[in-house]
């Protein structure tokens, strides 16, 4: 009997320590999936991270891109204002050079003293519209000069700041720059 016993306690002792191992796998494989589901959860949410990081820089690309597009083409746009207005300047001057050279000419010609009393009265008016237009077309070409420097300098500032760079946007604290013209011969820079 002693025997059997034995082998009841043994067999016991067996089913007793085989049970407390299965409840030990048991509770080492739940984690296991717990330790899998939480990595699966990881894996996604850094593949959506990444997704969404991708497409906002390829966004931020895109935006660069246009900016300069858009910053090459208003000074494009720009100069070419000021050249045309450059163009005409110089031309009224040469009107004025050319009619003051066929009046001179003329009264050469024709006139006598008195004649040349109106044109001697006639040259400082002259005389003063080419200084006129000629201090004008100097400072025309300072302000297209100084409107390109800060047309540069927006491009530029926005291309840094990563913002929507374009001169056309209104961006808070910044004025829009605005080109009017307040006359034939003169331009205002509003902003």
């Amino acid at each position: 009997m002693s025997g059997a016993m034995n082998t009841a306690r043994t067999e016991s002792v067996t089913i007793e320590q085989l049970q407390a191992v299965n409840e030990e796998l048991r509770r080492k494989k739940l984690d296991a999936e717990k330790d899998r589901d939480l990595f699966r959860e990881m894996y996604s949410k850094a593949s959506m991270h990444v997704s969404e990081v991708t497409k906002e820089n390829n966004e931020l690309l895109e935006r660069t891109e246009r900016a300069e597009g858009q910053v090459k083409e208003g000074l494009q746009m720009v100069k070419g204002t000021y050249e045309e207005r450059v163009r005409t300047l110089e031309a009224e001057v040469e009107k004025w050079k050319g009619q003051a050279a066929l009046l001179t000419a003329r009264d050469r010609r024709t006139l006598e003293k008195e004649e040349y009393r109106k044109r001697a009265a006639m040259e400082p008016e002259l005389r003063e519209d080419n200084e006129r237009l000629k201090e004008e077309l100097q400072k025309l070409q300072e302000d297209y000069n100084q409107l390109a420097a800060t047309l540069v300098q927006i491009g530029e500032q926005e291309l840094n700041d990563s913002a929507p760079p374009t001169p056309m946007l209104e961006i808070p604290g910044r004025p829009i720059p605005r080109i009017t013209r307040m006359s034939t011969t003169s331009v205002h820079l509003l902003g």
